[in-house]
């Protein structure tokens, strides 16, 4: 494979800005790029321009690196020195060519004012910053992928808008928009109304999710099925922007509390309704894996948000369950409530012949996005659920299953929330979101898995490792 030829630009600004672009380009040549620079290639004898010239426009070099400080900034502008005339060559090359991707500033200095020296003929562009030194192994590593063509975020495969967006006459629809609005108003702006408002749609949602109920005649396998589940995305994304508000704007514990009673409301409609004789357990799987979702993504907006005493307190405070209540069974429920098995999901995949280890993480994985909340942050409080109940001795049937954890990966290092709790006053921080366990009770916890791993979940053999999400063994080591 023939090495990417590169040309590098820049002004003799002093001996060390020389040593610097030197140091550059060796690094290029040992990370396999054939880097051309003037102190190498450019002979006693040979004329400058013309060196200058058929190295920028020349078109066996495919890329061009304008290392600019302020003495070629101003140089370039200027049109005086070697800089000058290169300016015009590339400004010639970059405004004529239709491939203006063979040109970037690598910039090393920046003016009083924090702004980047760059050439007046290159300021609406994207520059390197190599400006500060400790961080120059991730700017090099930029470059390089530039030259490369290899970028760090590759542009995903173009999919179908949800049906939702695209055929909205067949999604279920709420009137939620309006309160929601008023509630982010009052809880953005501190307004008076902030409580009210929030209260207002956290209760006009929970009545507007009776529009969700499917139709008995609804399969697993059917499209209408996935169809229902699709459009719930976007209420879920705007309960979270409700969540966020609460998080970032007040610290009073009231919000949570109306949180805690909307989820409270949630979980009547894991059961038929009272004038319904007739039905399968599946009916209500929707709701079920509605509600689950949204614990997970409201717990982990309260722990990036830092609210460790609102999680504590939405997943501590016991629920009210009105359904037991009518049978005469004990009213009184924990947080697994919102974590259930979806035997509809596993019909699906049966049926279907899908070859996934668990549809219900699927789900949770690709939907996750749109939230503005990152994957690895739901894993992450999924696998605290499991803890707090594992913590609580909870009965077998009372676990939480952290289905989310089946996307970890080979090797997953511990969740950061556990590297950060290797220092002990951030470990005291955030110890609500553990129901204030102590270190010791997180190393007794993980010597009964030691003892009887049988405990762990597990997929097609493979178990979670509390050991490695907890990096138990760096726990608490430094102050």
């Amino acid at each position: 494979m023939t090495a990417i030829k590169v040309f590098i630009s820049y002004s003799w600004t002093s001996p060390d800005h020389e040593d610097w672009v030197l140091r550059l380009a060796t690094d290029l040549r040992e990370s396999g790029v054939d880097a051309i620079l003037d102190k190498w290639d450019l002979k006693e004898g040979h004329e400058a321009n013309a060196f200058m010239e058929k190295m920028v426009s020349d078109p066996d070099i495919s890329k061009v690196v304008i290392v600019s400080d302020r003495v070629y900034s101003e140089k370039s502008n200027k049109r005086t020195g070697g800089a000058g005339t290169e300016a015009q060559i590339i400004s010639s090359e970059i405004f004529s060519k239709e491939d203006q991707n063979k040109f970037v500033v690598a910039v090393t200095e920046l003016d009083d004012e924090g702004k980047a020296y760059v050439p007046k003929y290159y300021t609406s562009r994207i520059f390197i910053d190599f400006t500060d030194e400790s961080k120059f192994a991730g700017s090099f590593e930029q470059l390089l992928r530039w030259i490369a063509d290899k970028p760090i975020h590759k542009k995903p495969e173009l999919g179908s808008l949800p049906k939702y967006i695209s055929e909205p006459e067949e999604a279920v629809v709420l009137a939620t928009s309006a309160a929601k609005r008023r509630a982010m108003d009052g809880l953005t702006n501190s307004k008076a109304f902030a409580y009210p408002a929030t209260k207002e749609y956290l209760e006009l949602l929970s009545r507007e999710l009776e529009k969700f109920r499917l139709p008995s005649d609804v399969t697993p396998e059917s499209d209408e099925f996935i169809e229902n589940f699709q459009s719930f995305a976007p209420y879920r994304d705007e309960c979270i922007e409700i969540v966020r508000a609460v998080s970032d704007y007040t610290s009073d514990e009231k919000y949570i509390e109306l949180i805690h009673a909307f989820f409270e409301r949630f979980q009547g409609y894991f059961h038929p309704p009272k004038n319904v004789n007739s039905y399968h357990d599946t009916d209500f799987d929707n709701f079920k894996f509605f509600a689950h979702e949204l614990f997970l993504h409201v717990g982990a907006t309260l722990i990036s948000s830092g609210r460790y005493e609102a999680f504590n307190q939405l997943v501590a405070t016991p629920y009210y369950l009105a359904n037991r209540a009518d049978r005469g069974q004990e009213p009184m429920g924990n947080f697994t409530e919102f974590r259930h098995y979806l035997k509809s999901l596993e019909i699906r995949k049966q049926n279907l012949k899908l070859n996934r280890l668990s549809l219900a993480a699927d789900f949770l994985h690709d939907r996750a996005g749109a939230s503005g909340i990152d994957f690895s942050k739901i894993m992450e409080v999924d696998f605290l659920l499991f803890l707090r109940a594992e913590l609580a001795d909870l009965d077998y049937y009372d676990r939480w299953y952290p289905d989310s954890l089946v996307y970890l990966g080979y090797g997953h290092r511990a969740f950061e929330i556990f590297e950060r709790s290797r220092s002990k006053r951030y470990f005291e921080r955030i110890r609500p979101v553990l129901g204030n366990a102590t270190k010791e009770d997180l190393d007794k916890l993980v010597e009964g898995y030691r003892a009887d791993p049988q405990t762990l979940p597990r997929w097609e053999g493979s178990r979670i490792s509390p050991v490695s999400l907890m990096g138990i063994q760096n726990l608490c080591s430094v102050p």
